[in-house]
């Protein structure tokens, strides 16, 4: 059963146990309170939201449906997981059926180097009903659910999936790779598919326009040579340190809570101190480190060969040759400089596939460092959370303040009243407006590295080798 199947089980099971408490809260009205026939609409509504009302009015009793809903959600997590893998070490136990043949594996380069799996050289047959096809679509493959086994559908093999079918595979991982299905064969796929969409576009083109869109086998890319990431490289795939920023505010949400400690009920402490720690916590998680990979360099491919765009329906996937998965930086996409059919020699980071450079003069560091835009959007997440902690914060001083007109207020609660007016306000409002300000000056900054980046990389030499 694929993982979609299992939620909505689950959820079918949590709908049912709300409904039991639901008719237990909800007891009978007694004779005296049944409705007469002159009872307002309004009250008849009232009364048919009651039940509802007393389930979001019971705290325990929701803690205990959430802590059942996670419970159910992780069990079937992990069952659907164990059956993955088990159905995977019995499809592995399996006598194979053949070896890959040349044709067949040199036709898996470009899956393998899409998905950066790697695969062995036996074939597997592999028979029964998909689930989880309902995805399917332009893309260069698809990952579904053969019985209970991971499979990945390259090119239009999506196109030949039966009610009952039969497929030989091998295995990658914790998935298997298709070889054959039903009427399909890895062998010439792409080519099949290239020749497709040439067809299609060339249809509203003219005779020259269609000489060029003909589609040819393209051969594997050419590897000259490997080096080590330079220090400017490491530090850009590594990123930023601490973003001070966000420090400040979770400190700021965090001053917030001493107010807490006024004599409400314990179910009202917890229920605003909630959205002041969610937002602290929100703060150090966007201001943490996100550093990619290790402090040593990592190797980067020299390649040389054919650039080609797969055709797909979401972000476009960029090979060069055959075999070579590139991620072009959207700065140079952008330009349009970079094209499919074209000859290039580029710098390749092995671990991720980005390029690093172009040709003799485009180098992705150099632009970087010259076009640093500002971080504006960074800036607004800024302004954004530090009106949650104002917001939030204040309820935390309007709420001790009303409750001193009632009852004596303790020594600390006008300790964290005087904290939190003399002190917590005005640096609030003070982060608030100089991060309004960051927000304009980086978005100004913004066009102007925009402006500069374009007029630069349009005169800038082509890449083509």
């Amino acid at each position: 059963m694929c993982p979609t199947s299992r939620f909505r089980a689950a959820a079918t099971h949590l709908a049912m146990i709300c409904i039991a408490h639901t008719e237990a809260c909800h007891e009978p009205a007694g004779p005296s309170e049944h409705l007469h026939a002159n009872e307002p609409s309004t009250a008849l509504l009232l009364r048919s939201l009651s039940p509802a009302v007393v389930l979001m009015m019971s705290p325990a009793a929701t803690l205990l449906l959430l802590a059942v809903l996670l419970a159910m959600l992780v069990t079937c997590c992990m069952q659907w997981a164990s059956d993955e893998r088990a159905a995977l070490r019995l499809l592995r136990r399996n006598p194979p059926l053949r070896l890959l043949t040349e044709d067949e594996d040199a036709a898996l380069a470009t899956l393998r180097a899409l998905s950066g799996r790697k695969h062995d050289t036996q074939v597997r047959v592999l028979s029964g009903a998909f689930n989880g096809t309902s995805g399917f679509g332009n893309r260069p493959f698809h990952r579904a659910y053969l019985g209970d086994v991971a499979v990945l559908l390259p090119f239009d093999a999506w196109r030949h999936v039966a009610a009952d079918n039969h497929a030989e595979v091998v295995l990658g991982g914790d998935s298997a790779l298709v070889v054959r299905l039903n009427g399909f064969h890895i062998v010439g796929a792409r080519q099949r598919v290239a020749a497709e969409e040439a067809e299609h576009a060339a249809a509203s083109e003219g005779p020259l326009q269609r000489k060029g869109r003909i589609a040819r086998p393209i051969a594997a890319c050419t590897v000259r040579g490997q080096r080590l990431e330079t220090a400017a490289e490491v530090a850009m795939r590594r990123g930023d340190g601490v973003r001070w920023p966000g420090i400040v505010i979770a400190l700021l949400a965090l001053a917030a809570l001493p107010a807490l400690q006024i004599d409400v009920a314990l179910w009202s402490r917890l229920f605003l101190g909630l959205p002041l720690c969610a937002v602290a916590g929100t703060a150090v998680w966007m201001a943490w480190p996100r550093q990619r990979g290790p402090r040593v360099p990592q190797p980067v491919l020299q390649l040389s060969g054919v650039l080609n765009q797969l055709p797909s329906s979401h972000s476009p996937h960029w090979l060069l040759g055959s075999d070579h998965s590139v991620q072009l930086p959207a700065e140079w996409l952008a330009c349009k400089r970079f094209r499919s059919g074209q000859y290039l020699e580029l710098a390749v980071r092995k671990s991720d596939g980005l390029v690093l450079a172009a040709g003799r003069e485009w180098s992705l560091v150099a632009d970087r460092a010259r076009f640093s835009p500002g971080d504006a959007a960074r800036s607004l997440i800024w302004l954004w959370l530090t009106l949650c902690v104002m917001l939030f914060g204040g309820l935390f001083v309007e709420l001790p303040l009303a409750a001193s007109n009632t009852c004596a207020t303790a020594k600390a609660s006008t300790d964290a009243l005087t904290l939190l007016h003399g002190v917590w306000w005005p640096l609030t409002g003070a982060t608030g407006i100089w991060h309004s300000m960051q927000i304009i000056r980086r978005s100004r900054r913004n066009r102007q590295c925009q402006a500069w980046r374009g007029a630069a990389l349009a005169a800038r030499t082509p890449p083509t080798h």
